[in-house]
């Protein structure tokens, strides 16, 4: 965690994102290149957590990034379920020369899947695009991975930071357009609650649907790039 680095005390429009997948894909480079628009070719792996703010505009309203970059040895998947805890985006990562760095991405996505919120927004992200004569993972690959979870694909370079701040951007303005959603849900649940008279009692009536339910209606709602 860079010392400039604070985790808001309150901030009005604060997102949280998490970047996981295996280690060496670039998930720190990713970082700091949207945080610093720097490249450290010499960067050690990520020990554990380490996280960055920035603050930006989403369609002329300030927001705070708050990214949360997770260590990617085997040894610390088990990452503690706090971390996912009131994310509202993640970015799984995999490095397009690396064919196992793809296949293990499942795995990151299903532990993801298990703790984060149900409406969490999701981007795939192949890193390392300048490496592009040695690909291992085809674009039409990934894709279809993508489209299937109801995420969309952005490949990225850290190293010449091609479409890096074009991935974080997107899964920011996905994330911002879903709050604006759900505050006016709310705003039009406050003036057409239901109320159901109980003696001197009122009962709020609201129907919820199964958290598996919403997620499939969010994939066939989701388009792909």
């Amino acid at each position: 965690m860079s010392s400039s680095d604070e985790i808001p005390i309150e901030y009005e429009n604060l997102f949280k994102l998490v970047i996981v997948g295996t280690s060496g894909v670039g998930k720190t480079n990713l970082l700091t290149r949207f945080c610093d628009n720097e490249f450290l070719s010499s960067s050690m792996s990520t020990i554990g957590l380490e996280f960055r703010t920035k603050k930006l505009q989403i369609k002329n309203v300030e927001v705070m990034a708050q990214i949360w970059d997770t260590a990617g040895q085997e040894k610390f998947r088990a990452i503690p379920p706090t971390t996912y805890r009131g994310s509202h985006g993640v970015i799984l990562t995999y490095a397009i020369n690396d064919m196992n760095s793809f296949t293990g991405l499942h795995a990151w996505y299903e532990i993801a899947l298990q703790y984060c919120p149900t409406d969490t927004k999701f981007l795939l992200v192949g890193n390392k695009k300048d490496l592009d004569s040695d690909r291992a993972v085809g674009f039409e690959l990934a894709q279809k991975y993508a489209k299937e979870h109801g995420m969309l694909l952005i490949e990225t370079s850290a190293k010449s930071s091609e479409n890096v701040e074009l991935a974080f951007i997107t899964l920011l303005k996905q994330i911002f357009d879903e709050q604006i959603l759900k505050n006016n849900q709310i705003n039009d649940e406050n003036q057409n609650v239901k109320k159901v008279s109980n003696g001197s009692k009122s009962i709020v009536i609201k129907s919820e649907k199964p958290k598996r339910e919403i997620r499939e209606e969010r994939k066939k709602e989701t388009g792909c790039c």
